[in-house]
């Protein structure tokens, strides 16, 4: 049985958790969040019999063999970067970090630990997304001349909703193109089996205040 620790209880975590759990041949063995009590009652929730406050104490678990990064963006960077200096093996939640010099740096050390290590670009797993790439693969659809898609969410839509991913310094400054634009660069690489190396775009600020709430 291959044991897995999670980092994150948020939306993600548990989502990770399932789909772990539906593999066969794994534990999720553990869980880390940002404190000891909010993790406690996540592990209880999850049925997870060792819950951790720090990533440190989830990293020193006996018998860990893979973690799953599942913490907001800002955070992606520097746990990556204590998995890897652990020796284990990492799946991490998109974008993989920040900015380009600390991917560059992450992949560096990723080599150098020698451990099998991705990023969550769920959507090449969905049945249309495959069927679509095999299509492709196997010359069914001709030539192909150009790929159009779009990715269409109306969450986050009003000036008063609010959320960390709206915060570069928590989201990042590529705000949607890094948290939701990734999911279709990524997609379209996978169905056409083509690599984007270059970008022309406009890009727009919705709503350059937002509105938060005085209760957090």
């Amino acid at each position: 049985m291959i044991q897995v620790g999670i980092i994150g209880s948020g939306f993600l975590g548990p989502a990770h958790i399932e789909a772990l759990r539906r593999l066969g041949g794994v534990n999720v063995v553990a869980l880390c969040d940002s404190s000891l009590a909010v993790a406690q009652e996540r592990a209880d929730a999850l049925h997870i019999p060792q819950a951790y406050g720090s990533v440190e104490a989830l990293l020193a678990h006996p018998g860990l063999q893979v973690v799953h990064n599942c913490t907001p963006n800002h955070l992606h960077a520097q746990i990556n970067r204590q998995i890897l200096a652990a020796g284990l093996h990492i799946f991490s939640e998109k974008p993989l970090c920040m900015t380009a010099e600390e991917a560059r740096e992450l992949v560096t050390l990723a080599a150098r630990a020698g451990v099998v290590h991705g990023v969550s670009f769920v959507y090449r797993q969905f049945a249309m997304v495959q069927q679509a790439a095999a299509m492709i693969r196997h010359g069914e659809v001709g030539r192909i001349f150009a790929a159009h898609g779009s990715y269409l969410q109306d969450w986050m839509l009003l000036e008063t909703d609010y959320n960390w991913r709206v915060d570069a310094a928590l989201g990042g400054a590529s705000r949607a193109v890094a948290d939701i634009g990734s999911h279709w660069c990524d997609t379209v690489q996978f169905v056409t089996g083509r690599r984007i190396t270059e970008v022309m775009a406009d890009l727009s600020i919705v709503w350059p205040t937002r509105k938060a709430s005085m209760g957090g």
